[in-house]
């Protein structure tokens, strides 16, 4: 009896201190993951489990990454929010890596802001061929602007209009007028190719980004699990 009496003492014990150091772990191991691809710091992440002893079987109820200012690839986000809720895991692949991968997730959404500073030192790099590009923003509307070469030889002045939107997982310039000036001449085209920003399928949580707005010199990019 006694026996049996010491082994539920241990029992419970390890069940206590699972449930209080699964989502600690489950943390530090998501925040690994998230680091090959996103600069976060630690308290950015949070995790919620209970029983905290299930994150050991693979199932964490929800995630929470909430940043500021931070670093993914070459462009700097402003804001980024991100809750998940169901989530799943392999624990064993977990274990042996040393990190926490989503492989689904049940629901949910995130909110990306990028500040326009940033996205004009984008465009700068991305619009080829203008040479002292001024980049403007109006509402939702872009606005480039610089001297382009004609023939390789003729300097005019090219005005680049156009909007950001998602195409598949990406983030994109879309041009929608191009208007060259020069030797006496004005023209006008749409054909003009799209400038990538970024790829969300690079974006380790599942999230398919489905709206782009631009308000307040802030470019909010929302987005939701997508299952299919």
């Amino acid at each position: 009896m006694k026996k049996w009496m010491i082994f539920f003492v241990i029992v419970a014990a390890l069940l206590v201190g699972a449930n209080s150091y699964a989502p600690q772990l489950a943390e530090a191991g998501l925040c690994q993951a998230l680091s090959a691809t996103l600069n976060l710091h630690s308290d950015d992440v949070r995790v919620q489990a209970s029983p905290g002893a299930k994150i050991f079987l693979g199932d964490i109820d929800a995630i929470t990454v909430h940043a500021n200012n931070f670093q993914a690839g070459d462009l700097t986000f402003a804001h980024f929010d991100c809750n998940l809720y169901g989530v799943h895991f392999k624990p064993l692949l977990a274990l042996a890596d040393q990190e926490v991968r989503v492989t689904r997730a049940e629901s949910g959404e995130m909110t990306a802001s990028i500040r326009s500073e940033e996205l004009e030192k984008f465009l700068v790099k991305k619009v080829q061929g203008l040479t002292d590009p001024q980049v403007s923003f109006e509402d939702d509307a872009v606005r480039v602007q610089g001297r382009v070469k004609l023939g390789g030889l003729v300097s005019a002045q090219a005005d680049v209009r156009g909007h950001f939107g998602m195409k598949g997982s990406k983030l994109m310039f879309i041009p929608s007028s191009v208007t060259v000036e020069g030797m006496g001449m004005q023209i006008s085209t749409t054909q003009m190719a799209n400038a990538e920003i970024y790829d969300f399928a690079e974006f380790p949580l599942g999230i398919q980004p489905d709206s782009v707005t631009m308000r307040d010199g802030l470019l909010t990019i929302h987005g939701q699990v997508s299952n299919s």
